[in-house]
């Protein structure tokens, strides 16, 4: 199972020129096998087949790590499986990574990955946030990522600075979210770029920046 996980791995990272180290690589499939592990016992994917888990959880994060240097903080608004967060320490381990999930279940499993990995500066917090207010302790960062959550509720609201100058959202989104963000902005972010996104001809990355301060 995951010497064909690892093969396929490969040749999709081959189609959009990303080489894989073999850390990087063994990294990635300890994250595929306890997702296969643990989601024998819980809901982590809605996706069984190998392909299309390769395709969205592994490929999208090799094809947007361009976007992110090694450094500073990233904050990953409801966490779930670790996609695209885990995969994105993975390929830029000097990242300080604060995963956010709710649930207590996932939050372990979450830990689990982090452990198997030995990912320095990386940590669970397990917490309900309504609104951006409840991040105040961990905002603003230099990446925030998503995905799977309702962007807008979520941010809106005067929850003070989300990024720091320079810092980037990146929203893994349906394109018409995306042009939705750029139409009517969220309080503190401007949409800087769309990218799409291998998995779907329908998924891109939206990019953000920090507004400017009027």
């Amino acid at each position: 199972m995951v010497s064909a996980f690892r093969d396929r791995l490969l040749e999709e990272a081959g189609s959009l020129g990303r080489n894989i180290t073999e850390k990087e690589m063994a990294d990635f499939e300890t994250h595929f096998r306890l997702l296969r592990e643990w989601g024998s016992r819980m809901n982590l994917t809605g996706l069984k087949d190998e392909a299309a888990i390769v395709r969205r959880h592994f490929l999208e994060p090799l094809a947007v790590a361009d976007l992110l240097d090694d450094g500073g903080r990233l904050i990953d608004l409801g966490s779930g499986n670790g996609f695209p967060a885990i995969p994105l320490k993975i390929l830029r381990p000097g990242l300080d990574l604060v995963l956010v999930e709710s649930s207590e279940r996932k939050s372990a499993f979450l830990w689990a990955v982090l452990r198997r990995i030995a990912a320095q500066n990386a940590r669970v917090e397990t917490r309900r946030v309504m609104k951006v207010r409840d991040l105040a302790d961990l905002l603003p960062c230099r990446y925030l990522t998503l995905r799977a959550v309702r962007v807008k509720d979520l941010l809106k609201g005067d929850g003070g600075s989300i990024l720091v100058p320079g810092g980037k959202a990146l929203f893994f989104v349906s394109a018409g979210e995306a042009e939705s963000l750029g139409e009517r902005p969220i309080a503190g972010l401007r949409l800087l770029e769309t990218r799409p996104l291998p998995s779907s001809s329908h998924s891109v990355v939206a990019v953000l920046g920090a507004a400017a301060v009027l």
